[in-house]
């Protein structure tokens, strides 16, 4: 039986929002070049983490295989995996609404949602900048005005609303859908939107520009733990307790060495490099925590999420990945259940521990020992 996920539109104290850490996993269809390969293994990947016991699994969605992620659009492809599973929730991380017409999307995203049964959640972003994006004929170039404007849209086509001067709505609509939207972003302005909106937050797992070199990783995690902070604020400042706000958490955790990490983030590493995304001249070490990936046996791998990264605590689904590794599926699915069986746990128990002395309506949090008011 699906166990739902605490929807937005639900009252604070009655979504189970709180109660339980909620674990996803996600893949950015990396692992070659064949296309049509790569959609069939990675449906049996999701069959695979259903059986693990992971909430949810969520999917990389880039345009011109940014990253080696092969997968322009979700729709098709969670359709597929929908209904080759049952329980699993199936997200977008995310859907990049700047290029598309969110009247189509809110009508696949009903439609597959429907065909799911209430399995989506649809997080929506901006997407990965490119330099390409000219190509397509719904590109304004205004990312932040066209991203309120299509985020807009497609709530109200989600709504089935009436098309003006027409006798047609749109169909099928989905309200529901309406609690299960997240917002992927690190603009702090797009951050208070989605809480006055009473959606959710999603946060990546990497930092931007200076925030990606290893001594500034300790600064990016707690910038985005103060992003969570504000997040919260917000949301409570607008909704007070008739909605819930929802935090997803994107981390990268290697179960393992750090010589074997190194060999297998090197195909990543030499693209990220090229780019600029990753410094010249880090050794392995440093190039892992410039990407904020951490290593280690999986009890050392929970305790430096519970010590090191104060987001963990503070967020409502911790969704893990083990990108930017090159991996088969097979190798890929061991990995994610090493994670689940031997770090979840201890993770999800000290995140109970920790939440439960925490006021209901998130007034105190907890940061680097200190009582912060948020």
């Amino acid at each position: 039986m699906t166990t739902p996920v605490p929807r937005t539109n639900q009252r604070l104290g009655e979504s189970g929002a709180g109660t339980r850490l909620r674990v996803g996993f996600i893949t950015h269809l990396d692992q070659h070049d064949d296309p049509a390969t790569i959609y069939r293994e990675n449906i049996r990947l999701i069959q695979e983490l259903e059986g693990i016991g992971f909430d949810s699994a969520w999917i990389a969605t880039r345009h011109f295989h940014s990253g080696f992620a092969a997968l322009p659009s979700p729709f098709a492809f969670y359709g597929a995996a929908a209904a080759a599973t049952s329980t699993i929730h199936l997200g977008t991380a995310v859907l990049p609404l700047l290029v598309d017409d969110p009247v189509r999307d809110a009508e696949e995203a009903a439609a597959l949602d429907h065909l799911s049964g209430g399995r989506l959640q649809l997080g929506l972003g901006k997407g990965v900048p490119s330099d390409a994006y000219h190509v397509f004929s719904r590109w304004g170039g205004e990312r932040e005005a066209e991203y309120d404007e299509k985020t807009d849209r497609l709530r109200w086509a989600l709504a089935g609303n009436r098309v003006p001067d027409s006798n047609s709505s749109i169909w099928p609509r989905n309200e529901e859908l309406l609690g299960r939207l997240y917002h992927g972003t690190s603009n702090w302005e797009t951050i208070r939107r989605a809480a006055r909106n009473g959606d959710g937050f999603i946060l990546e797992r990497f930092g931007n520009g200076e925030e990606r070199t290893p001594e500034a990783r300790p600064k990016f995690l707690r910038r985005q733990a103060d992003s969570i902070i504000e997040y919260r604020r917000v949301f409570r400042e607008t909704w007070g307790d008739s909605r819930t706000p929802y935090v997803v958490l994107s981390r990268s955790a290697w179960p393992g060495g750090l010589e074997e990490l190194g060999r297998t983030t090197e195909r990543w590493n030499e693209l990220a490099r090229a780019y600029g995304r990753v410094p010249a001249g880090l050794d392995t070490a440093g190039e892992a925590l410039s990407d904020n990936v951490i290593w280690g046996d999986p009890e050392e791998l929970a305790q430096r999420f519970i010590e090191d990264d104060p987001s963990v605590l503070l967020a409502d689904e911790l969704v893990l990945g083990i990108h930017p590794t090159h991996h088969t599926i097979d190798e890929t699915v061991e990995r994610a259940r090493v994670l689940f069986e031997r770090t979840v746990p201890i993770v999800a128990a000290e995140w109970l521990r920790r939440r439960a002395r925490l006021d209901a309506t998130f007034e105190e949090w907890q940061i680097d020992g200190e009582w912060v008011r948020a």
